[in-house]
């Protein structure tokens, strides 16, 4: 039953809220359905823990959709209670949602929930209607949908795990599953949460729960059930009990006001009608996000494509561009060479030039020496002689 511990202030509404899903798998072959459940959310704020219950886990990718994902992985296999507190542990959302691999979620079950919590600030868990179907997904006609009853709760689990979303605040504040179930660990947590908080429950179904024998929780729940509540004994008082014993007593007056055959009968029918159709929107949704990842994929496919071809002519410009390197080098190597020689040229023409103007300047400062002019007749008479003296040719 809830007692009435101080809770802590509750943050004011907020549609952004993150919120945790926490997914327990063993690796099976429902976990992509399971995983494509969630990256259908129209909540906008999810992260995905996926927290391996076996050593051998497949690697998963980063991302959901459009929500991170993080893979725990194990170093030895994890029951299932186990792995839920690794889940608990590692989750960083104000709110938390556990699901198992083998069930999934409509697409607008945690908005519906979130926006359901933030509109009853008195309490810190909610829940909501989910739909039962085969091994092969088809539904049974069935359904968990009841309002909420703290007394029911004591005598049976009607909630599947994947229908509650909480707060964080009530792990804090110690609830966690316990190690030492293995069937029913989500029923005896449930109990540990009405100790703390109120349940909302919000009508309408928005989440599958598979029934098979792979997982063998449904073996032997006489057994279980025992062990639960030699679990719990201990802590339920004399008003529990009372509750429970006044319940037993009024329980055909209930029968006869509630429970007729033919409410039974459309109750039924009405839930398998919105399994069946939900069913439906969801495998059509499905399909148009397999069909929208195949365009996706021709479309990378193409810009592949496009990148290597652009990548093949860059290198080819690149070689040229190194071709065309090698040539100016070889150009410059030349000039420097020719500007060396033309360097050396231009220093002999220099010194040539300096000598003719050296011997142009003596040979002017001779002709105007007094020397040079005083000897100029006697320089004209050697000539005559020379000339004189040359033999006459006819």
């Amino acid at each position: 039953m809830p007692s009435s511990p101080e809770q802590p202030p509750k943050p004011a509404p907020s549609s952004t809220a993150l919120v945790s899903v926490i997914v327990r798998s063993l690796d099976r072959p429902q976990l992509r359905q399971a995983l494509d459940s969630v990256a259908m959310q129209t909540h906008p704020l999810i992260e995905v823990v996926v927290v391996a219950a076996r050593t051998d886990h497949a690697p998963l990718s980063a991302k959901v959709g459009q929500f991170p994902l993080r893979l725990i992985e194990a170093d030895a296999a994890r029951p299932r209670s186990l792995a839920a507190n690794v889940g608990l542990e590692r989750a960083r959302g104000r709110y938390l949602l556990l699901l198992d691999d083998d069930d999934w979620l409509m697409p607008d079950h945690i908005a519906r929930l979130v926006d359901t919590l933030e509109h009853h600030p008195s309490s810190r868990a909610a829940y909501t209607g989910v739909a039962l179907v085969d091994a092969d997904g088809r539904p049974s006609g069935q359904a968990f949908d009841l309002p909420f009853d703290a007394v029911r709760q004591m005598a049976g689990n009607l909630t599947p795990i994947h229908a509650v979303l909480f707060e964080a605040s009530l792990v804090k504040a110690g609830c966690r599953f316990d190690e030492g179930l293995d069937r029913y660990e989500d029923w005896d947590f449930w109990l540990q949460l009405a100790r703390h908080t109120v349940f909302v429950h919000l009508p309408g179904v928005s989440a599958v729960y598979r029934i098979h024998d792979s997982s063998g929780v449904h073996a032997d729940p006489a057994t279980a059930s025992l062990q639960l509540y030699e679990r719990w004994q201990g802590r339920w008082g004399p008003q529990d009990i009372g509750q429970l014993m006044r319940r037993v007593w009024s329980h055909a007056e209930l029968e006869l006001q509630y429970n007729t055959a033919e409410e039974r009968r459309r109750l039924a029918d009405s839930q398998s009608q919105a399994a069946l159709a939900a069913l439906a929107s969801i495998t059509h949704r499905l399909d148009q996000l397999n069909q929208q990842f195949a365009a996706d994929q021709s479309q990378l496919a193409g810009q592949a494509e496009q990148l290597r071809t652009l990548s093949s002519q860059l290198h080819l410009q690149s070689d040229r561009l190194q071709l065309q390197s090698v040539q100016i080098d070889s150009q410059a190597a030349t000039l420097d060479r020719q500007a060396s020689q033309l360097g050396t040229l231009t220093l002999e023409v220099a010194q040539q030039t300096a000598r003719a103007d050296r011997a142009q300047a003596a040979q002017q400062a001779l002709l105007n020496s007094t020397s040079w002019q005083i000897t100029m007749p006697l320089r004209w008479i050697v000539n005559l002689l020379r000339v004189a003296s040359r033999p006459f040719r006819h």
